[in-house]
């Protein structure tokens, strides 16, 4: 999208200022190529899989975000955060989505705010259809524009979008035009089409979207079922074809820590998941968490694999019975995950060769157990592991004792708000900073595109992490509001591989 400057006035002057990669005559085959977003698996937490519709309010997704920040998540990569379907806004006289003020009377864009001041990012629902599944909010049907724009001006940066109450739509017509829609309105999201697995959305929705639901729901809110979530892991495990970065298979939220779930199988869910590099999406009510689930949920190497820059899909190369080897996801520093799924209700023993994995079967490997957090080796041919009753040996392979974690990018803020008096100029100065929970080390980050002339970038290296300076001079400006979305690239890591696009607002009201 060209580089977009609008000027309104409404009492005060309105300023906006969007900074995209230019678009080419021609659509991209995926549509992460255009706005650089998922090019890792979403990390996450949406509240529908613990509490349903109710008592979905500004409260509850407050406390979630405190709950997430304080139990290390933010930390580990979990990122996006806000309501799922519930009752959060309605359709006015006028045509427009609003706020339902007595669930969230600070508003949805003031919702949006808390969520990005405090270094998160802000997930919001809608549907394809005339309503959303419950009935109890408006679908976008027929006001696909204008509802993205609303989205837009709630400063949305993930957007589920169910398919309930669709007759007579057609399904790539329908969410190809609410991707026409949301890049008309100006603000770069994640769009993670919800069809559940209607109209085979992975042989064509990397044009529109970054994710797609590949079965129908994992479970009912509040009852967790491991026999439900094991039908969808086997079902998503054949689609392994169509994922990678920017366009991903997503076999729904995730069911750790929610009641009804032994550790171990809370362990085996969080690997097969990560394997498979689907969204980590937690559901679980974070506010009552055990530790072991708070363990399970951060462990940074398990996560390591789930958001390998590859973005290779594993799958199953072998079945013993009730027991599934899973490999064929090579990771970006040559090494091999390896998981050892046990669904027998007894421990099974397996022996695995290196040449099921892409390695000869004479190399001498180092293996790297990621539960358990030991380094064993160099050992040669291969080993026998014994697995514990619905639960995992999930393992990494290598030529070198080293294993190294990729990027885990977090922040501590994605919106920078300034005032100043309209009397004097003045040179304004704020700050964030970008954490790096892997142990490689990152280039720079590098503005991508240009900036307005009353606002400038500069970012330096503080170790592993990166400062991003931003500095405002108001000299020249009117009395208003001024807005911008600034975008960063890091295109040259290690794995050769480009990061996600990392984007954050920057506002200044001028009294």
């Amino acid at each position: 999208m060209r580089n977009a400057m609008k000027l309104l006035a409404a009492g005060l002057i309105f300023f906006s200022i969007l900074i995209f990669a230019s678009e080419e005559s021609q659509a991209p085959r995926l549509r992460a190529e255009r706005d650089g977003l998922a090019l890792t698996p979403p990390m996450g937490w949406y509240p529908w899989n613990t509490f349903g519709q109710e008592p979905q309010n500004e409260k509850l997704i407050k406390e979630m975000v405190e709950a997430l920040i304080r139990s290390g998540m933010r930390e580990a990569g979990y990122l996006y955060i806000g309501p799922d379907e519930g009752i959060c806004y309605y359709r006015g006289k006028d045509g427009k989505l609003s706020t339902n003020l007595e669930r969230y009377p600070g508003g949805l864009r003031g919702l949006g705010d808390y969520i990005h001041k405090q270094g998160l990012k802000y997930a919001l629902y809608t549907d394809a259809g005339t309503l959303t599944c419950s009935k109890a909010m408006p679908g976008t049907r027929g006001h696909e524009f204008e509802d993205m724009r609303q989205f837009a001006e709630w400063r949305c940066d993930y957007l589920k979008i169910d398919w309930c109450h669709t007759q007579g739509q057609d399904i790539i017509q329908t969410y190809t035009l609410l991707a026409e829609a949301q890049r008309a309105a100006g603000r770069p999201l994640v769009h993670s089409l919800c069809s559940w697995g209607v109209g085979e959305p992975w042989k064509w929705a990397a044009a529109v979207g970054h994710l797609w639901r590949t079965t129908g729901d994992i479970c009912k809110p509040g009852k967790a079922s491991w026999t439900r979530a094991l039908e969808i892991v086997f079902a998503n495990e054949k689609l392994f074809a169509y994922a990678g970065p920017g366009h991903w298979n997503d076999p729904d939220m995730m069911i750790v820590g929610m009641p009804g779930l032994s550790e171990a199988q809370n362990r085996s869910l969080f690997s097969l998941w990560s394997m498979m590099a689907a969204p980590l999406i937690a559901g679980n009510d974070l506010r009552q968490m055990s530790e072991s689930t708070r363990q399970i949920l951060t462990n940074i190497e398990v996560i390591a694999i789930d958001q390998d820059p590859l973005g290779i899909q594993g799958r199953i190369i072998r079945k013993e019975g009730q027991v599934s080897i899973w490999g064929q996801k090579k990771l970006f520093d040559g090494s091999q995950a390896v998981l050892v799924f046990n669904q027998n209700n007894s421990p099974s023993e397996v022996t695995i060769s290196w040449d099921e994995f892409g390695f000869n079967r004479t190399d001498v490997l180092y293996v790297r157990d990621l539960w358990r957090h030991q380094t064993s080796g160099p050992i040669a041919q291969g080993l026998t592991v014994t697995v514990p009753p619905n639960d995992v040996i999930m393992l990494r392979l290598s030529r070198s004792k080293d294993f190294p974690l990729p990027p885990i990018i977090s922040a501590d803020t994605y919106l920078i708000s300034l005032r100043s008096k309209s009397f004097r100029p003045e040179i304004l100065s704020a700050s964030l900073t970008i954490h790096n929970a892997g142990t490689v080390d990152l280039p720079l980050w590098k503005l991508h595109g240009s900036l307005p002339p009353w606002l400038s970038v500069k970012i330096i290296k503080k170790g592993k992490n990166q400062i991003v300076n931003n500095q405002i001079n108001t000299a020249g400006l009117s009395k208003g509001y001024y807005h911008v979305i600034v975008r960063l690239d890091n295109t040259e890591p290690i794995s050769r591989r480009p990061m996600s696009a990392f984007y954050y607002d920057v506002e200044l009201e001028i009294e």
